[in-house]
């Protein structure tokens, strides 16, 4: 095998040292599984007090004892059998037989530290000398009290023990062998992924790769591992901030896009996932990243946009031919026409300029996300678009028999803005707050002028906004509240997403609102404002109707009206 075997690594240290408490408790001897140096891997059981506090206490006596336990296992090893010698340190009678797994020697089990027969005063003085004892009488007290043991006894000791070592080897095996199938099943697993996972040193050199790897960027794993991940994405820069990041401990993964290469310098679009891997101190040891190929993903994406755009381009041309073709009716250049007609053919025009507005909303959100959205601003009277977008679909709101009233602070309100968009989204709120209304309902709608330290006071603004405000900076703040059925708290910043929907347990609610609110959304942040909503403080609790207010703060461009 061509890695290094460690026992410690295959059974625990505390299993280790309950085989050795069974070993003395039979034998009456002192034992220690030690590696192939000597050097103890489990504790040192039932020693007695002359290895223990004499031949093991000095740097030398210690060095000569583990040089005794390797060589006792070494000839074990060569003679194929369990050997008896004596310590080459003080002339004990110890026993050794080695642990061998999957044909590595990895260890010994050691025992003995008996005597056959009494060792000469003169020569166990000699012993002592030569490994630093100083205690010389100590030495010599406790020599004598090592207990006499015939060899034939403790050949059928080491049997023993030669038998134990077996089962230990037979139990490491084991695991190795679980380790091993564990390692086939992850690895089979690793590869049978459709995405590419990589692990990196802290410097970034790729230490291991699936399968995946040398599809996707075209080369053979030998050629791909132990080279820098550096090397194979275009985007320098951003991989190397991200790793800066990982470095410094802030988060411990991130999941970015960014331009990946071939072998032959071939660019192609990836989203990567990578993460930190710490050792038990918490520092850096190493990075997983798992490198997905979007190439596909962002065709697919371009052709739906390009769909989208064109559709949405296209469709304003019979929408405006419509919204023609009903405004000559209207205005009688056919033909008298009757009151209810009339009423008809307004209600027809209101909805057709619905439909143009979610077109438009669909064409801007296209041209948002391929960077191509512009506003063209100019100074206008927000009190005066309100009023315009409430006589619009004054006919809407009549039909449910709805109050609507506008509250406006001063004839005049300026706000620099890009009117068509400014427009579209209040029309959008407001038909909203028709639609989801209740019968009999109300709606009011209300404008002033504040600097940015007032609004930041406010105690229901989200926090989030609280920084997007400048102290000194006019701003216009719009509300438009309805006693309908309210958007859940859970809901109130994600109703804002891209076709998302609301939906109560009892059936009621806003459905289909989530195109409006994206668009109104996107315009109020390319004013350098933003937009949210709240259930008013007035709502009672468990209320089926607790209505909705919705928030519109925009850079106001004109004069601030006092508090």
């Amino acid at each position: 095998m061509k890695e290094s075997i460690q026992l410690v690594d295959l059974i625990p240290k505390e299993k280790l040292d309950e085989i050795l408490q069974a070993v003395n408790e039979a034998c009456g001897i002192g034992s220690v599984i030690a590696d192939t140096q000597g050097r103890p891997i489990s504790s040192e059981s039932n020693f007695c007090s002359f290895c223990k506090n004499y031949c093991r206490a000095t740097p030398e006596g210690r060095t000569k004892c583990y040089a005794s336990d390797a060589y006792g296992g070494r000839m074990s090893l060569d003679s194929n059998e369990p050997y008896v010698y004596d310590c080459l340190n003080a002339g004990l009678v110890d026993c050794a037989t080695p642990i061998i797994v999957a044909g590595q020697h990895i260890g010994n089990l050691n025992g003995g530290q008996v005597l056959e027969e009494s060792i000469s005063t003169a020569d166990a003085v000699a012993r002592a000398k030569g490994i630093g004892i100083t205690d010389i009488d100590g030495y010599l007290l406790a020599l004598r009290k090592i207990p006499r043991v015939k060899r034939s006894r403790l050949q059928k000791i080491v049997n023993l023990m030669s038998v134990i070592t077996q089962s230990i080897s037979d139990m490491a095996l084991q695991r190795i062998m679980l380790s091993r199938q564990s390692q086939e099943y992850l690895n089979k697993l690793i590869n049978s992924v459709s995405d590419c996972i990589i692990s990196v040193d802290t410097d970034f050199i790729i230490d291991m790769s699936n399968d995946r790897c040398s599809e996707v960027f075209g080369c053979g794993l030998n050629d791909f591992c132990g080279q820098s991940l550096m090397r194979f994405v275009q985007d320098h820069k951003v991989l190397a901030a991200y790793k800066s990041s990982l470095e410094q401990g802030g988060q411990d993964n991130f999941r970015f896009e960014l331009t990946a290469l071939t072998t032959r310098r071939t660019p192609f679009p990836v989203q990567i996932s990578i993460s930190r891997v710490n050792d038990e101190s918490g520092k850096a040891v190493s990075y997983v990243a798992i490198l997905r190929d979007i190439t596909e993903e962002k065709r697919i994406a371009k052709m739906k946009e390009d769909l989208v755009g064109m559709l949405t381009h296209d469709m304003r041309n019979p929408i405006l031919a419509i919204d023609r073709a009903l405004e000559l009716l209207a205005g009688g250049r056919l033909g008298p026409i009757t009151d209810n007609q009339e009423k008809i053919l307004k209600l027809a025009l209101n909805t057709n300029d619905q439909l143009g507005s979610m077109v438009n909303a669909f064409l801007d959100i296209f041209r948002d996300e391929n960077g191509r959205f512009e506003l063209h601003k100019s100074h206008y009277d927000i009190n005066k678009i309100i009023n315009q977008c409430i006589e619009e679909h004054s006919l809407l709101a009549e039909e449910k028999g709805l109050d609507v009233r506008f509250f406006q602070r001063g004839q005049h309100l300026g706000l620099f803005c890009d009117l068509f968009r400014v427009k579209r989204t209040i029309s959008n709120i407001l038909s909203n707050a028709i639609n989801y209304n209740v019968v009999g309902g109300n709606i009011q709608v209300s404008t002033t002028s504040l600097k940015g330290g007032l609004i930041e006071a406010s105690p229901f603004l989200p926090r989030q906004y609280k920084r997007r405000l400048v102290d000194s900076q006019n701003y216009v703040w719009m509300v438009i509240a309805d006693t309908g059925f309210g958007v859940p708290e859970a809901y109130q910043e994600t109703i804002f997403e891209k076709f998302f929907t609301v939906q109560t347990e009892a059936g009621l609610g806003r459905r289909g609102i989530g195109l409006g609110l994206a668009f109104s959304k996107l315009v109020a942040e390319a004013h350098d404002g933003f937009i949210f909503c709240r259930t008013p403080s007035r709502a009672p609790a468990q209320s089926r109707t607790p209505g909705v207010e919705f928030h519109l703060v925009l850079p106001s461009g004109g004069p601030a009206q006092p508090h």
